[in-house]
């Protein structure tokens, strides 16, 4: 009876540690959800910083809600969509927005969008990467 109880303890703590293993892709979400702002856009070795905020116009953002909603603003249209993660910091985004002209910060952003494909997550830093060496680095806001 006691072998009984102490291998049932053994297989239940086994079982306990390889499942947390198994969900990094949620984990990966939680970390991800929240508001971040685009603080810079690196295309072909080129850093592109924030410019400053133009009179009338917004900071670029997305806020990655829970169950996979996106909203967001570009320079100067409101965002709604989806978002997906998979293994490998695998991402996919969808949606759609409003349709006033970009600045030209809003254009680099909103062209950019369909083409992301990966994301990296660093300490308060969300790095969405497209187009094979070209990403979108924004920062978590408070």
């Amino acid at each position: 009876m006691k072998k009984a109880l102490q291998l049932a303890v053994f297989v239940l703590s086994v079982s306990l540690l390889t499942s947390c293993g198994k969900t990094t892709t949620i984990n990966s979400n939680m970390e991800l959800t929240g508001k971040w702002q685009l603080e810079s856009i690196v295309q072909e070795n080129d850093t592109i910083k924030k410019p400053a905020l133009q009179k009338g116009a917004f900071e670029v953002s997305l806020n990655f809600k829970e169950k996979g909603e996106l909203e967001g603003t570009s320079s100067t249209n409101y965002l709604t969509g989806f978002y997906e993660t998979a293994q490998q910091n695998t991402i996919q985004l969808g949606g759609g927005g409003t349709e006033r002209t970009e600045t030209s910060w809003g254009n680099l952003f909103v062209n950019a969008l369909p083409s992301v494909n990966m994301y990296d997550l660093k300490p308060n830093k969300l790095v969405l990467y497209y187009d094979n060496n070209s990403a979108l680095i924004f920062a978590r806001a408070q």
